[in-house]
């Protein structure tokens, strides 16, 4: 502690210069920087000496004070640098200070610091380009041309600098890109218009940084102001036509046009992965102006690329990921890319299903070159069908199912077809879907799952029907419609009780509720016989499956009941709402308050009835030939 204390108060000392000690001994001028001692960042308790500048003489050349940095030895202004051995020049062209920058670079010793770099590798060029300070840029490339030309190189000390680059692998050009610097970038580039900047450390150059960010003003520049064809290349053999559709948005329209326009060629590179941009567009769900630059500039073979891990196309990559307009533009442009299939031979129907959505393929079925039966029954590796991967993920196209080009009675290598499958799920939805396939035309189990359910029958393991599962099914039931069954009751307890203990309570000389001519009361009685009809009625379901076993009949009253009571829950919370808006001052915001957190409970319910339709609605949603009637919209 004592030395430190002695070494500051030396340094104090030697730094604190009045106007009379301008001379300096050179052998003295090292006495002049500030040394630290501080714990390392090994954390081992070990001392490293750091570099600091002099407070005030970073200040003021941060500051741009001139009249202070001429209190200072010329050997200090020559010396003196920061912990990341940033030089005064460095400091003064970071904070652009363009005066103080012109006044040092008046004095000889000032080339010197032109190239100097600190521990980043960073010239005071770097620095000014990376804050976007312009006219510093100018003066210190001014003073660079001054010098004389590098004999080895054969380039001026100013190309030099503007092609000199950080431990990063970055130069002036690539910083002011990637903070999006356009005056600046223009100035470099027009500094040095032949040079075609390579590939930083992170794999960029300065047009891919500047279309993976979406600065598509600094792509035009870059691309219209370069003599020689600029770099163009990036991250893992991407290129800048990868990065501009990649990060998909409106604004990327114009960029990619211009990058077209320039080199076209660019729309059959791929990357490491083998990608071409056209498969990040269809991927990404790109804006269909992009897809269709993409196809009027692209080699016809374009659209029959493939990625490595898997052999996808284009039209598999937008029909897996749901963006089925892609799909339609791909199909009408290149009609035959619909027939290859990846490498466990699924085609555009089969990648179509994997979405597991509702009505997935119903705009595929109207395009002319997709409506065709060998497509739309064709067998992968394992001979499943689109049909049958509809089936294994439990999901019900109506719109597919009921095409008359879908082969309903199409077996896999294990023989079985889709009604087989969906014959084994448990849920109770599920039960409904096969149900409705039941009533299509052409649709039945195959002779397989016969034989498995044949066994069951002599077995005893069922005990009627012809679906399977029949008890399992009917079991979960009857125990989530207990469950039901105590919710409803419970419903209709408290609506029923708060009915007869009304808000305000009775007048005693007639015995009439004394609130009756508030409007907030008159919503209340409304909602609570609504929350007691809607759950006594759902009760009334759950009892009457107790006197049945069929699963068609469990099904449609637990759903039923499921409504009723969802329903009933929704018209209580408003009745407690109204109920206290009626009793309560609205001279003060409680009632409010009490409104806006009674509302929470519909978001929840719009969220939880949001995700039961988007999974379910396809399940429960059926025709007048159904032999289910339920219907749920």
């Amino acid at each position: 502690m004592d030395e430190f204390s002695s070494n500051q108060a030396t340094d104090s000392h030697t730094l604190h210069l009045d106007s009379n000690s301008n001379q300096v001994a050179a052998d003295d001028a090292t006495q002049t920087q500030t040394w630290i001692r501080s714990q390392s960042a090994a954390g081992d308790g070990s001392q490293a000496e750091i570099i600091t500048m002099d407070a005030s003489l970073y200040k003021a050349a941060a500051d741009g004070n001139i009249h202070a940095l001429r209190q200072f030895p010329e050997v200090d202004l020559q010396i003196q640098s920061s912990p990341k051995e940033n030089s005064v020049l460095h400091i003064a062209a970071q904070f652009g200070q363009l005066r103080c920058v012109k006044w040092m670079l008046e004095f000889p010793w000032c080339s010197s610091l032109l190239h100097r770099q600190n521990l980043k590798g960073d010239t005071p060029l770097h620095l000014a380009a990376r804050e976007g300070h312009l006219l510093v840029l100018r003066a210190l490339l001014d003073a660079a041309k001054l010098l004389s030309l590098d004999i080895e190189s054969g380039i001026g000390e100013e190309k030099a600098m503007l092609r000199l680059t950080n431990k990063g692998g970055d130069t002036a050009l690539h910083e002011a890109v990637r903070y999006n610097h356009s005056e600046v970038v223009k100035f470099l580039i027009m500094e040095d218009p032949e040079f075609a900047y390579s590939e930083n450390i992170d794999g960029g150059t300065p047009l891919y940084m500047a279309a993976e960010r979406g600065f598509g003003k600094l792509v035009e520049i870059i691309i219209d102001n370069t003599r020689t064809s600029p770099g163009y290349t990036g991250f893992t053999g991407r290129t800048v036509l990868h990065a501009a559709v990649i990060h998909n948005n409106t604004g990327r329209v114009q960029m990619t046009k211009k990058i077209l326009e320039w080199m076209p060629a660019l729309t059959k590179e791929v990357d490491d992965n083998g990608w071409s941009p056209l498969h990040y567009a269809a991927y990404r769900g790109c804006n269909t102006t992009i897809i269709g630059q993409l196809l009027d500039k692209s080699d016809k073979s374009v659209p029959y690329l493939r990625i490595k891990d898997g052999n996808l196309t284009a039209l598999h990559m937008a029909a897996r990921h749901g963006h089925m307009k892609i799909v339609e533009i791909l199909a009408s442009h290149s009609p035959d890319c619909c027939e290859q299939v990846d490498d466990k031979g699924n085609n555009v129907f089969h990648f179509a299903m994997m979405t597991e959505e509702s009505y997935a393929t119903s705009s595929l079925l109207k395009n002319r070159w997709l409506r065709v039966s060998g497509l739309i029954n064709e067998r992968d590796c394992e001979g499943n069908t689109p049909l049958h991967l509809l089936a294994s993920h439990q999901v019900f196209d109506p719109q597919f199912v009921d095409d008359d080009k879908v082969d309903r009675m199409a077996f896999n290598n294990q023989r079985f077809t889709a009604m087989d499958i969906y014959s084994k799920a448990k849920d109770a939805c599920i039960y409904l879907i096969r149900q409705r396939f039941y009533g299509i035309g052409g649709a039945n189990i195959g002779p397989k799952r016969w034989l498995e359910i044949a066994k069951k029958v002599i077995h005893g393991s069922r005990s009627q029907g012809n679906g399977g599962n029949n008890q399992d099914t009917s079991n979960w039931t009857k125990k989530h419609g207990k469950i039901h069954l105590i919710v409803a009751a419970l419903i209709a307890t408290v609506t029923f009780a708060a009915g007869f203990t009304l808000p305000g309570g009775y007048n005693q000389s007639n015995g009439l509720a004394i609130l009756t001519k508030k409007a907030a009361f008159k919503a209340f009685v409304v909602m609570d016989a609504m929350a007691i009809v809607l759950s006594v009625s759902a009760v009334f379901n759950y009892l009457f499956m107790t006197l049945h076993a069929r699963k068609v009949f469990l099904v449609e009253h637990i759903i039923s009941g499921f409504l009723l009571t969802t329903f009933a829950m929704a018209a209580m919370v408003v009745a407690f709402m109204m109920g206290l808006y009626a009793v309560l001052p609205h001279s003060s915001l409680i009632p409010i308050f009490i409104c806006i957190i009674c509302c929470f409970f519909f978001v929840s319910f719009y969220y939880g009835w949001s995700r039961f339709l988007r999974v379910y609605k396809v399940r429960i949603r059926f025709s007048k030939k159904s032999v289910i009637s339920l219907t749920i919209f």
